[in-house]
């Protein structure tokens, strides 16, 4: 199932995410945005690491990936990024 969203996550600047999701496990994740991450690559790394993730474990496996590569973020957080994931996919599944 492939999840699209926008949104202002309550703590978070405004954040557009793709991703792809099946049996419960995050295949792709692609997240862009008005936030800031530094460094890019590090981001880019975290990003990448997503895949794999069960979808319920999106929120402390995002902010523990952003710890290991050393990224220091603003206007974005795993709570956030985790609760536009979820409401999204509960509309789609609803």
């Amino acid at each position: 199932m492939r999840i699209e969203a926008t949104g202002k996550p309550l703590g978070c600047k405004l954040i557009r995410i793709t991703a792809d999701v099946e049996d419960g496990l995050i295949r792709t994740f692609s997240i862009r945005g008005d936030f800031f991450a530094s460094p890019e690559e590090g981001f880019e790394r975290a990003e990448a690491r997503l895949a794999g993730t069960p979808a319920a474990e999106l929120e402390a496996r995002f902010d523990r990936l952003l710890a290991e590569e050393g990224v220091a973020a603003q206007g974005i957080n795993g709570s956030g990024l985790a609760e536009l994931f979820r409401s999204t996919l509960e509309k789609m599944e609803g």
